[in-house]
């Protein structure tokens, strides 16, 4: 739904979309956060328009500061997030002015702030860290990006210690990939098992998980980490080297990550223990790669899918891609499949046992010739 107020529009999210409840009852009051998005350039701003209404959010868009100082007034109900562009449209007031407008003002001081800016400038930083703002970020910017700060931060004070999430809503991969793209410092801490990383002004610094640390942390961080998770800005120490920038992040781990889950999807669960189907194997044995035999002999019944991912020596992507592949020609397939097919192995009962080991025949029987009836008589 679209609507004009002046010179900004406001977007709504579908009814139809994925993100609105199936009753009319309940989509009526559900919450929907407001955002408050202020662009010059067109195509930018229906860009990030559309990618904050497709993620379920409500969008108030215009072009300059002065178009949405209306919302702000005394009498109406308050924005969730506020994300403008620092550059002033013509003579008006820049990002920058606005941000330290609202923190100026009691009734949105807490308001999340997001500012943007087509051109680095060595000046910016500082402004916006001296209006309080809670991050500064470079255009071009995916609206993947937008979304997902917005889903972190909207509705929550900005003066919060702690902000949760879960990956349910928000993978971990997409809000690191958010972070980076700022200038803040921080970390990202799983609340169900054990995993952490900090990040600092589009670098990664460090994370630990499952008893690892450094890079293959978070590769597995990325890959396995699930449930709530908790992301906290403040100074993260700067001793030891950057694992990875933005940039590598970006072109490498993020789309590893998305495929990793992509292949989840498939439905193959990682706690699934998979055997050998040999049959099947010796018939597709000469059109399979031959590395593939490593991922192959993993496969014993016991091991879970996760477990040989951790244990195979290839990239976890590409194990996990193998083993996806390998089900789906029947090579491997579940443990209970094998158990079943196979007819269980021969018992025999107590009673129809031999008295004797059978080592222990020639023995006996030397021992018997050597008290013979000579010896009887």
């Amino acid at each position: 739904m679209v609507a004009s107020s002046h010179r900004a529009t406001v977007l709504e999210p579908a009814a139809s979309s994925a993100s609105a409840d199936v009753s009319p009852r309940r989509r009526s009051t559900r919450f929907r956060p407001r955002v408050l998005l202020v662009q010059s350039d067109k195509d930018a701003r229906s860009s990030l328009a559309l990618g904050l209404v497709s993620a379920g959010l409500e969008v108030l868009a215009a072009p300059s500061v002065e178009d949405i100082l209306g919302e702000l007034a005394p009498g109406c109900p308050l924005p969730h997030l506020v994300i403008a562009q620092v550059e002033p449209s013509g003579d008006g007031l820049d990002g920058f002015a606005l941000c330290e407008k609202l923190r100026a003002d009691a009734r949105t001081e807490h308001l999340p702030v997001y500012l943007l800016s087509r051109h680095e400038e060595p000046h910016h930083r500082e402004l916006a860290d001296a209006v309080r703002a809670d991050d500064y970020l470079l255009q071009p910017l995916p609206p993947e990006v937008v979304v997902s700060l917005a889903r972190l931060k909207a509705g929550r004070s900005t003066s919060s210690p702690v902000y949760e999430a879960h990956t349910a809503r928000l993978s971990l991969a997409q809000v690191v990939h958010a972070l980076l793209c700022g200038t803040r410092a921080g970390r990202v801490e799983l609340r169900d098992n054990e995993g952490w990383l900090s990040f600092r002004q589009g670098h990664l610094v460090d994370a630990s998980f499952a008893g690892e640390r450094g890079l293959t942390a978070l590769r597995r961080l990325l890959f396995f980490g699930s449930g709530a998770y908790a992301v906290s800005f403040g100074d993260v120490p700067a001793e030891g080297k950057p694992l990875v920038n933005l940039k590598i992040y970006a072109s490498l781990l993020l789309p590893a990550a998305e495929r990793f889950s992509a292949l989840c999807s498939l439905g193959i669960p990682l706690s699934a223990r998979l055997m050998v189907d040999f049959k099947r194997l010796a018939d597709m044995l000469k059109s399979l790669p031959d590395d593939l035999g490593q991922v192959i002999r993993l496969f014993d019944g016991q091991r879970t899918v996760h477990t040989a991912i951790l244990e195979c020596s290839l990239p976890e992507v590409t194990t996990l891609e193998a083993v996806t592949c390998l089900y789906a020609q029947g090579v491997l397939v579940p443990a209970n499949l094998i158990a079943e097919r196979e007819p269980p192995p021969l018992v025999i009962p107590p009673f129809f046992e031999p008295v004797l080991d059978p080592e222990e025949e020639e023995p006996f029987s030397e021992a018997f010739e050597s008290t013979g009836p000579s010896q009887a008589a």
